[in-house]
């Protein structure tokens, strides 16, 4: 997809971090190839996750302006690989961050 560029959100099918199966939800783009495309899933869920938890979350300050429905944090406690090649991908936006510091050479 030509306008896939980091940061940018999107809509993916991401498995569930115990492998029991899969949720459509919106993710951000860290980096990508013409095989896999190397996201952080979004959640809304923010207020009913541990301190340990919510300090690995980023909020998404413009979530509206960004193309989402409701308030978001970026999930960084580990990232999903998609295939670039069987996903269908829906551009919502892209957000605005100041993570290049963070995640340079991170990924």
């Amino acid at each position: 997809m030509a306008d896939l560029e980091r940061y940018k959100l999107l809509v993916a099918t991401i498995e569930y971090a115990d492998g029991t199966g899969s949720k459509t939800r919106p993710a951000m783009v860290i980096t990508f190839n013409n095989e896999v495309i190397k996201v952080l899933r979004l959640t809304s869920q923010f207020d009913n996750k541990s301190e340990k938890i919510r300090s690995q979350y980023f909020e998404i300050i413009d979530w509206y302006k960004a193309g989402l429905k409701k308030p978001s944090w970026i999930d960084t406690v580990r990232y999903y690989e998609v295939s670039n090649s069987d996903m269908k991908k829906k551009i919502l936006g892209i957000v605005f961050v100041i993570l290049s510091l963070l995640w340079s050479n991170s990924f």
